[in-house]
């Protein structure tokens, strides 16, 4: 007897099983950028001063002595340009009028996108080593990063060139909190990239006396360091996925402002085909302050952490 039977293997029409959902993945924290203050400028030229302390005296006055006058120190004087970013999108009007699983406005999810992009672009501008330049008809301006600023507290490597990398250590990171204190600053966050953060919650509780805290219920284990309080005050650990690998930067946060000429805005184009042109776009630059409230470890290892 034939079968009449109706089964998914051969019937037509189903209609495909798509989720109205997005599984986006987006490495937007841009958590250097964040911590800095924004502060407006009206130049593509932003300026700033920095000043120290003379070094102490233990010289005693002979009484009644003439004084002697001396010449103050100059403040030092400090410059970098303005960056332009900007990030674009183009939508069909067909992609527009279709109907597209889990996104309900393609122009507004482009632009949302964009906008995320575009901080992460300042983020990684403002955290390494790029330098500022002037700019001219046709060459970009360009602002230094706190990696080119900072010159004063630094380590690198092993050899006399610093070529031979080491891993970052526990002495390592005191010894330049100590270079910050010594000069007056005051070094609260410490940012530096994946690698070097498990290097930190694994190698710095590696010491006699440090245990797991472990949570027999929830079966948790936690070995992670947030913050390190050490003989220069307490400072925060802060991954950022925008931070060179083989580095750490370690920061007096007062004295980090980003300079806004033009805060981010949304343009649309001009239709010039069948489709929706747009684009955000900003104009920003660094002020590290004095670059000596902050230090730098550069030629650290990236490999070999367990």
């Amino acid at each position: 007897m034939a079968s009449s039977q109706v089964n998914s293997y051969f019937a037509t029409g189903i209609r495909e099983g798509l989720t109205d959902t997005v599984a986006d993945l987006f490495a937007d924290d841009v958590p250097f950028f964040a911590m800095a203050q924004k502060i407006n400028i009206r130049s593509t030229k932003h300026e700033w001063q920095d000043d120290n302390l003379a070094s102490p005296s233990t010289t005693g006055i002979v009484e009644g002595a003439s004084l002697t006058y001396s010449q103050p120190a100059n403040r030092t004087r400090h410059a970098n340009y303005t960056h332009i970013r900007l990030r674009n999108w183009d939508v069909t009007f067909t992609e527009m009028a279709v109907n597209v699983a889990g996104i309900g406005d393609q122009v507004a999810r482009e632009m949302m996108k964009a906008m995320k992009a575009l901080l992460t672009d300042y983020d990684k501008i403002f955290l390494n080593t790029g330098n500022t330049a002037v700019g001219a008809t046709g060459t970009a301006r360009t602002a230094k990063g706190i990696q080119k600023a900072i010159r004063t507290n630094t380590g690198r490597g092993s050899s006399a060139g610093g070529a031979v990398k080491q891993a970052l250590t526990e002495s390592k990171v005191n010894a330049l909190l100590q270079k910050i204190w010594n000069a007056g600053g005051d070094p609260r966050a410490l940012f530096c990239g994946g690698y070097q953060k498990r290097v930190i919650s694994q190698n710095f509780t590696a010491k006699t006396g440090f245990t797991y805290q472990i949570n027999a219920s929830s079966r948790q284990a936690i070995a992670n360091i947030n913050s390190y309080e050490g003989s220069f005050g307490t400072v925060d650990i802060i991954p950022d996925r925008q931070h060179a690998g083989a580095r750490i930067t370690i920061v007096t946060p007062d004295h980090l402002k980003v300079a806004v000429l033009r805060d981010i805005q949304q343009y649309k184009g001009a239709p010039t085909a069948s489709s929706v042109k747009g684009w955000v776009e900003a104009e920003m630059t660094f002020q590290w302050g004095n670059e000596k409230a902050h230090a730098k470890q550069s030629h650290l290892k990236t490999s070999t952490v367990v």
